[in-house]
């Protein structure tokens, strides 16, 4: 027999079939307990230092991750403007196709990039949670996306792309001489 990772859902919930939505939620949660864990030591003081020229600090990164969760699954998948989430600045400067840069005065306070980040994941995870299945079906949004078309999608599109900026995340702490988490 093969090892067992607590991740596994056969080895916590043996006899439980996971549906689409609470594998969607459970991915959504692993990336997000992931960035959360990358940025546990990493110095507020460090978080505006550009690891090279026109590559997102911590900052940004934060800020784009939430400002992409409002557009991935507020937007696309619950129809709302992203103002009913947001303020149009945070789109702005965080959103697809924003440039970074070091002058921390262009970005809000640490403790509001913080907070849009887990309030805009906990209220993304409450409304999917609340989604019922068949709605995971339908388009998401009304302009095509390349790299999805439905609700389910969006959904894993919205963990998969954190983890790539978790990566970038990962990559800027051994910038700073940090270790390795695995």
């Amino acid at each position: 027999m093969g090892r067992r990772f607590k991740s596994d859902r056969r080895y916590l919930f043996p006899r439980h079939t996971v549906t689409r939505l609470e594998l969607l939620i459970d991915r959504l949660q692993i990336a997000r307990n992931w960035t959360r864990n990358l940025l546990a030591d990493i110095e507020e003081s460090r978080w505006f230092e550009m690891p090279a020229p026109g590559v997102g600090h911590v900052a940004w990164q934060v800020g784009h991750l939430a400002a992409s969760q409002i557009v991935l699954v507020h937007v696309r998948c619950f129809e709302m403007a992203y103002t009913d989430v947001a303020p149009d600045a945070i789109r702005t400067t965080f959103a697809r196709g924003s440039t970074p840069v070091a002058d921390r005065s262009k970005y809000p306070p640490i403790r509001e990039i913080r907070s849009l980040f887990d309030d805009v994941h906990n209220d993304v995870i409450r409304r999917v949670s609340n989604m019922p299945d068949t709605e995971l079906d339908r388009q998401a949004g009304a302009d095509p996306h390349p790299m999805f078309k439905d609700k389910a999608g969006a959904i894993a599109m919205t963990a998969l792309h954190e983890t790539f900026h978790a990566g970038q995340i990962a990559m800027i702490r051994r910038i700073f001489g940090k270790a390795p988490l695995r």
